[in-house]
């Protein structure tokens, strides 16, 4: 059941700002059908859910509260990403600028666990080292190379990575985030060595392909992806890839992960461009209901680094504004959705807040992350169950079912509280 909370004293200005503001986001829609509509359209049916009394909507009624939301895109001809991006913006605004009081968090390259004083930490810490030692370069990117039409090496990973998996690729993605945050807090030469031959191969795939596309499988996926055919969440992957080879430029140094992601971005954009055009806005809201991962988050990041217009108008063209415009008038109906879908895009509203200084995201993702502590999360502190959230005045039925807890979800709100020490 949706709730409203309300706030007094001195916050009550603040509330009526962003009450407008969120309202201007949703224009004449009330907020909490919208959440409703707001479904990954991978998950439709009863997929993945038990029976929790909620109603559970087809794609034809997903898609009509796309018809009322007062975006325009531009002319057909031309698509400049400076207007585009004041079309989606409340009101047509501007960016803002960097918001005050925040706390600089000490660099990974100046800590250090120590082995006798916290020995529990430093094992934890070499037995992740050791995997990530462990891990093969050649294997972690056979399906790229194979992409590519480069020779590969060796053979290919199983499991996620296996040559014919839809998600293949991703893990590769969190390889490069792991071992540049780990070797930011070791600086072990033997890690930066393997991590910079996977960087140097996904540079040479890249550059083979020459578009600057890059990922482990074919374009098609996207093709489906953009045609609202079934393609197991392509953005989702590309997003890790991104966000590790960012990783390796920003805590790394390496200038090659920073290259090829500003190169994919113009990859994508074009993509983003020509469906927006050739379609409409309301159809890029659609394709963007299922699971992309934190794709705001990192173009968010990149944004900061690169202060391109592009790369902060595709971030905002992926905040799901079905999704967060209903937290945004303080609706916290989340019952339903699909936990991992949508708590990335939450990371993403709290980065848009750290770099532009829109107040609005800090308030959605602070009230999204309050409503889920409060009602959907468990004494153990996980949340989802069979990746979903139910009904919060039925929790209790939810511990019958093994399959809760999720450990991408605990991860990601993981993630998403680490700004809050810094900006609250």
């Amino acid at each position: 059941m949706a709730r409203r909370r309300s706030l007094a004293g001195g916050a009550a200005a603040a509330v009526v700002v962003l009450a407008a503001a969120a309202a201007a986001f949703l224009s004449l829609l009330d907020g909490a059908a919208a959440l409703h509509l707001c479904t990954d359209r991978l998950f439709n049916g009863t997929q993945g859910r038990h029976s929790d009394g909620l109603p559970h909507l087809n794609q034809a009624e997903e898609a009509t509260w796309m018809g009322l939301l007062p975006r325009r895109a531009g002319p057909r001809d031309e698509l400049d990403w400076l207007a585009l991006y004041r079309s989606i913006t409340r009101g047509g605004g501007d960016v803002g600028g960097e918001p005050a009081g925040f706390l600089s968090p000490a660099s990974l390259h100046d800590v250090r666990v120590d082995p006798y004083g916290a020995n529990m930490y430093w094992q934890g810490q070499q037995t992740n080292l050791e995997y990530l030692l462990y891990l093969d370069p050649d294997r972690l990117t056979w399906t790229f190379r194979q992409q590519a039409k480069l020779p590969t090496v060796g053979e290919p990973y199983g499991g996620w990575e296996a040559p014919d998996g839809q998600l293949r690729g991703h893990f590769t993605g969190h390889y490069l985030s792991a071992a540049a945050h780990m070797w930011a807090s070791t600086h072990n030469d033997a890690l930066r060595e393997k991590m910079t031959k996977v960087v140097d191969i996904l540079y040479s795939c890249q550059k083979k392909m020459n578009t600057g596309y890059l990922s482990a499988y074919p374009e098609s996926m996207f093709d489906a992806y953009d045609e609202l055919a079934e393609a197991w969440s392509p953005y989702y992957t590309i997003h890790k890839i991104m966000q590790g080879l960012l990783d390796q430029y920003t805590l790394a140094g390496n200038p090659k992960g920073l290259e090829i992601v500003v190169w994919m971005t113009d990859y994508f954009s074009t993509r983003v461009k020509k469906l927006i055009q050739e379609y409409s806005i309301q159809r890029h809201w659609e394709a963007i209901n299922e699971e992309t991962g934190g794709f705001n988050d990192v173009m968010y990041q990149l944004y900061a680094i690169t202060k391109n217009q592009k790369h902060l108008t595709m971030a905002h063209l992926f905040d799901k504004p079905c999704f967060l415009g209903p937290l945004g008038l303080h609706d916290d109906d989340i019952s339903g959705l699909h936990v991992n879908t949508h708590v990335p895009v939450i990371v993403g509203a709290q980065k848009r807040y750290e770099v532009v200084g829109d107040q609005l995201y800090k308030e959605i993702a602070t009230f999204f992350f309050d409503v889920v502590n409060s009602s959907h999360t468990f004494a153990t502190g996980g949340t989802s169950t069979m990746e979903h959230w139910h009904d919060p005045k039925r929790l209790v039925d939810e511990i019958k079912i093994s399959s809760n807890e999720e450990t991408c979800a605990t991860y990601n709100l993981l993630k998403l509280s680490h700004p809050f020490h810094q900006t609250r």
